[in-house]
């Protein structure tokens, strides 16, 4: 597989988890605090996540395509199942300060950085091994494929979730709380 197929991969799976993960508050000019508001709108949308239903799945499948996954049998939908599974959240704090609000969140999930920055020299021994070991056939492009697949998922399923902290900061701005531009990238760092 070539390297940067994979890297590829990482990059378009943590970009549709982010978005998966767009916290984006409608307006709300009455009714309940700022504080509920903001906590209402995080947990929708890691909720979405975290209970993730197969309409959702199968949106973040088309979002993401194949990049040349089919080649080596991996199926996108098992991949995101595989990279959400043990996916948690907490929500911390939420402080408010006239228009500005800060909200800490406690994520548990796997890091994709880890993939991102495989040595592939690893694979390469590994996959010499199963030739030498006669579980792959060299001449057989679809076994070595396959092969390479099956490793893959290996590794992803083999992912520990991690727990990290993250903040969100929020602005009362002319269509009610939503969340500063500056903290919309902070979503994809649960991923990362």
């Amino acid at each position: 597989m070539k390297r940067h197929t994979l890297r590829s991969l990482a990059v378009m799976v943590v970009a549709v988890l982010a978005v998966a993960c767009g916290l984006a508050l409608g307006a709300c000019s009455s009714g309940p605090s700022a504080e509920d508001i903001i906590r209402e709108d995080i947990a929708t949308n890691l909720d979405d996540v975290k209970n993730m239903d197969d309409a959702t799945l199968d949106g973040l499948a088309r979002q993401i395509g194949s990049v040349g996954l089919e080649e080596y049998g991996i199926d996108t939908g098992t991949l995101i199942t595989s990279m959400i599974d043990g996916f948690d959240y907490s929500i911390e704090s939420v402080e408010v300060e006239d228009d500005t609000a800060t909200a800490s969140v406690t994520v548990t999930a796997k890091s994709m950085t880890e993939f991102m920055n495989f040595d592939y020299d690893i694979m390469a021994d590994d996959i010499v091994d199963a030739v030498t070991s006669g579980e792959i056939d060299a001449t057989d492009e679809d076994a070595v494929n396959a092969w390479v697949g099956e490793y893959i998922m290996g590794m992803i399923d083999g992912l520990e979730p991690v727990e990290k902290d993250i903040t969100f900061t929020y602005v009362n701005g002319e269509d009610g709380w939503e969340l500063d531009e500056s903290s919309v990238s902070d979503a994809a760092q649960i991923f990362l």
